[in-house]
């Protein structure tokens, strides 16, 4: 058998650094048996394809570091080596021929969202980190200073430490990056989270060591966050120029340094208010088959309402290690209700990343249900509507998941607080979805749903799916 290394050897298309690359193998693969057989690297299954084929099947993997699949044809093999740098995508494609036909093969390694190297899992396995990383507590505050911001009715807006944000930055307002982020309300949402989340992909360094001079570096592990495209091409990559800019003049490094004891005991109070690990555990317990390696709780105390996850993957010792990001608020939005109990403030805020975590494990459930739910929450008006953020939610299915995702947040307040808290924190949940989001019918949903549970106490959670869309078919 006779083995050929490809490296890259011709280019096709070559775009520029840290871009996908294409290219083409320069030969024609000849196989007399008009099979061609395809292994990744790891993996003992393998792929059968035919040089007279009538399909376009497109076959890849996931970047990473030394992946490579393997070729096999007639009685030559050929490797394919990843050949870029991680995050970014590599194409390469074949050309092949037998007696009976030809065909060309696109092979891929995907663009990846995130990359975990191993000393980032080893420390953070089974483990909840709570943080407000520099370069995305810069992005809150470039946006709250921004037209955009400064029109903005979800921002929090009513704390000592936003006065002090206005009154340090406010020399620097004439600075050009705010004019790029000047949108229509139309817009606003979209372009908020383009620029809050896809600053936490970046990291901070100083380009000379105590200098005002600073640089961000999109090296990882974390290479998308939100949007169509990879973080450093979204709206704050395509700013970063402007934003280094900004936090060299207005020496931003130094305003961060000046208030870490503030962060810290904002993360310290996160702490004592979002046992995570315990959210964690009762989800696993209900939904067995989705299983997380890490969670991590990132905030700023300018966001105000508008919450957001997102997941990553990446391959460890032939497994893989997830990890789910929450970006939410600081604690202070019910710290500052003297009349709350601690448990009630804990219950409450626990809320917020609850109902980020539990979508991680509900929307791959409900996928399993898609016709059900289509034919029964099809019937938008009799769950939803229009107006607030409701409105945001278009389909059948992301109608349905947001109404099991908060329900089955009553659930495990039931399971783990005192009647006392639980009543309130449900009155508050119900309040919020029917009031203020405009799932109109979320409190007979939650109803059931606990009816149910009660009656089935032995019962899964992820087993009453069945049973609460039979609920949902009667109300149509």
């Amino acid at each position: 058998m006779r083995i050929l290394l490809f490296f890259a050897t011709v280019c096709i298309s070559l775009m520029a650094s840290g871009q996908t690359v294409e290219e083409t193998y320069p030969q024609t693969l000849w196989s007399q048996n008009d099979t061609f057989i395809m292994k990744h690297k790891g993996l003992s299954t393998p792929f059968y394809f035919t040089a007279s084929r009538k399909d376009n099947r497109s076959p890849g993997t996931d970047a990473a570091i030394d992946e490579y699949a393997t070729i096999y044809y007639g009685h030559d093999s050929l490797r394919l080596n990843y050949n870029n740098r991680i995050p970014y995508a590599h194409i390469i494609y074949l050309h092949f021929a037998s007696p009976k036909g030809k065909t060309t093969f696109r092979f891929h390694f995907n663009e990846v969202a995130g990359y975990f190297p191993d000393d980032y899992i080893k420390k953070n396995s089974n483990n909840v980190q709570y943080d407000i990383p520099e370069p995305y507590e810069l992005a809150n505050i470039i946006w709250t200073l921004s037209p955009s911001g400064e029109r903005a009715q979800d921002l929090n807006k009513a704390s000592d430490y936003y006065k002090q944000v206005v009154a340090y930055f406010k020399p620097y307002k004439n600075h050009p990056i705010f004019k790029k982020l000047d949108f229509p309300d139309s817009l606003y949402a979209v372009k908020y989270y383009d620029f809050r989340e896809n600053s936490f992909a970046f990291n901070m360094k100083d380009t000379v060591p105590g200098s005002k001079n600073m640089q961000l570096l999109f090296n990882g592990p974390y290479y998308y966050v939100n949007g169509d495209a990879l973080a450093d091409s979204s709206l704050f990559g395509n700013l970063k120029p402007l934003v280094e800019d900004f936090a060299a003049k207005s020496n931003f490094r130094q305003f961060y340094k000046s208030h870490l004891s503030y962060y810290r005991k904002e993360l310290q109070r996160q702490k004592e208010l979002l046992p995570v690990k315990q959210m964690w555990h009762w989800l696993e317990d209900q939904f067995p088959a989705t299983q997380y390696n890490s969670y991590r709780i990132v905030s700023s105390p300018l966001i105000g309402g508008s919450h957001s996850t997102q997941n990553y993957a990446s391959p460890y010792n032939g497994k893989w290690f997830s990890e789910s990001v929450m970006f939410i608020c600081g604690t202070d939005r019910y710290d500052k209700v003297p009349e709350l109990t601690e448990k009630q403030k804990e219950g409450l805020m626990s809320g917020i990343v609850f109902t980020e975590i539990d979508h991680n494990y509900i929307n791959r459930i409900s996928s399993k249900y898609a016709n059900q739910i289509d034919s029964i929450f099809g019937h938008r008006s009799v769950w939803a509507k229009s107006g607030n953020s409701s409105e945001f939610y278009y389909s059948a299915m992301s109608v349905f998941n947001e109404y099991m995702t908060h329900a089955v947040f009553c659930l495990y307040i039931l399971d783990n607080y005192d009647k006392q808290t639980a009543d309130l924190v449900i009155d508050k949940r119900e309040d919020l979805m029917v009031n203020r989001r405009n799932f109109i019918r979320f409190k007979e949903f939650d109803s059931a749903l606990i009816k149910l549970r009660q009656e089935n106490k032995a019962v899964k959670v992820v087993d009453l799916y069945t049973a609460i869309l039979q609920w949902c078919a009667k109300q149509l």
